[in-house]
């Protein structure tokens, strides 16, 4: 396709498309990363529902941060183009390995299924409900990595209902009995049921209910009896068996409590006889064996005063071999500086684009302008006073992003502390805008306290490295006077 822009955006191609948005591979100009970024289409921002949805699962991303679940980068509401930016996965979906594979062997199908767990306890103990766990939402990354995506249907505990009460929403393969009924209300189980229909058919091939229609699909979630791995060419443990059949069943209470036990049972089934999974990681202490510490003692003759080996080693330091690592060694902090440097102007570059969109008479495009700045690293003296200007005037939301930007960067803004003080002070001004300017006061006042504490514990280092280095150096040169003694080669390669 021809590319096109969303700013900070270079569109490139596009990777998928669905009811909730299209997904494109996009270029972003701060540092030519390269990201995903999901598009809301300009018709459908007209649907107050799917709008809703969509600012939904943007908030719901940003909000989780965990290794299975993609990760969110940020995105804007404001415009008539509704898009955020998340990370480009290019190892494709479970489903196309489903699809290539026929089935998956047990060990990779139990490695993906805990994976899944931890997703999943994550976001339920966050009270957030996915509703739509299907092969083709968990994203692969080339090292096996499992990444749960597409938060569009997500439900919030104790949130707003964004789908009538008795309306069906999701994929009828994987869709709970309850889901399907739309009562009773749905909870982490209903994740749970779908899980399981995703573990069949990863080692089946095929999910366990089949149909010529959705109609048929959904009678058999609701009438037809769980069905049993054993009954297909599955030859697993009967724990894994018993387990699916548990998150199949009928009624959420039968279902296993959570994702948590569900991934400790797994590990159970995967590393047999010891529980040192990814749940419940335990440190176990390390036990060298006598043989491997008393091994390069043995052959040295003791009653000698002699250490041929300390100048077999001052030798070999003397060796082209040692230049060369040194070179080496030389190259590659050159190369890193290298790359440092054009990282740095690069960011640069974009927080200079961004600075004149503060002056953008688009409040969109000013609000969108203090958001990414508020993800830079430490920015120039100029940015800040362009963010503190921004706080004086345009909308509510301009201000506030303007205020979090400088809270995330309360280091380099502690001369505007009694400034934003005042503004938390001012009636005139709205609640939400005083609320922000509180916790932007609290977070310069708690960046000083911060700094205080640094800089006494890097004195305090610094003066113990020079009290240790005082000590080992006359200890070091203690010990090369005794064998300057002892050796007469040592003392001439020395």
């Amino acid at each position: 396709m021809e590319s096109r822009w969303i700013w900070p955006f270079e569109l490139l191609d596009k990777l998928g498309e669905g009811g909730m948005g299209v997904v494109y591979r996009a270029r972003y100009v701060g540092n030519d990363r390269h990201v995903a970024v999901k598009l809301l289409p300009s018709d459908a921002a007209a649907n107050t529902t799917l709008l809703a949805r969509f600012e939904r699962e943007m908030e719901v991303l940003k909000q989780l941060r965990h290794p299975n679940i993609v990760h969110c980068f940020g995105g804007t509401c404001e415009s008539e183009q509704r898009f955020y930016a998340m990370e480009l996965i290019e190892g494709g979906t479970l489903s196309d390995v489903i699809r290539s594979k026929g089935r998956l062997s047990l060990e990779v199908a139990l490695d993906f299924a805990i994976q899944m767990c931890h997703a999943l306890q994550y976001a339920h103990e966050r009270g957030v409900i996915h509703r739509d766990i299907k092969p083709s939402n968990f994203l692969m990354t080339k090292r096996g990595q499992i990444k749960l995506s597409d938060f569009g249907l997500v439900t919030i505990v104790a949130g707003r209902r964004l789908t009538a009460t008795g309306r069906t929403m999701g994929t009828v393969e994987y869709m709970s009995p309850e889901q399907i009924r739309g009562k009773p209300a749905l909870t982490h189980r209903s994740d749970l049921y779908a899980l399981g229909c995703v573990i069949f058919e990863m080692l089946t091939g095929k999910p366990p209910y089949q149909g010529e229609s959705a109609v048929e699909i959904m009678h058999k979630h609701l009438k037809e009896p769980v069905p049993h791995l054993s009954l297909t060419r599955f030859d697993g443990p009967r724990q894994l068996d018993q387990l699916v059949f548990e998150l199949l069943s009928k009624t959420p209470e039968r279902r296993p409590g959570s994702a948590k036990e569900v991934g400790e049972l797994l590990e159970d089934m995967l590393h047999p006889g010891r529980r040192a999974g990814r749940f419940e990681s335990t440190l176990l202490p390390t036990k060298t064996p006598v043989a491997s510490v008393v091994a390069p003692l043995e052959g040295i003759d003791r009653s000698s005063d002699s250490l041929p080996e300390i100048s077999t080693t001052i030798d070999q330091f003397r060796s082209p071999w040692s230049w060369s690592i040194a070179a080496c060694l030389v190259v590659i902090c050159l190369i890193s500086w290298n790359g440092w440097r054009t990282s740095s102007s690069r960011i640069a570059q974009a927080e200079h684009v961004l600075v004149n969109q503060l002056d953008s008479p688009d409040q969109t495009t000013r609000l969108f302008a203090a958001n990414t700045l508020a993800k830079l690293g430490p920015l120039h003296p100029n940015t800040i006073g362009k963010l503190h200007a921004a706080t004086k005037s345009g909308r509510d939301e301009t201000i506030i992003a303007a205020l979090a930007a400088l809270s995330h960067h309360a280091n380099e803004c502690r001369s505007l502390q009694w400034d934003i003080y005042k503004m938390q002070q001012n009636s005139e001004l709205s609640s939400a805008v005083r609320a922000q300017a509180g916790q932007t006061f609290n977070e310069i006042q708690q960046s000083r306290s911060s700094s205080t504490t640094m800089t006494i514990l890097f004195w305090s280092f610094l003066v113990a490295l020079m009290v240790v280095a005082v000590v080992g150096g006359r200890w070091i040169w203690s010990r090369v006077r005794l064998l300057a003694h002892s050796n007469p080669s040592f003392s001439g390669a020395a």
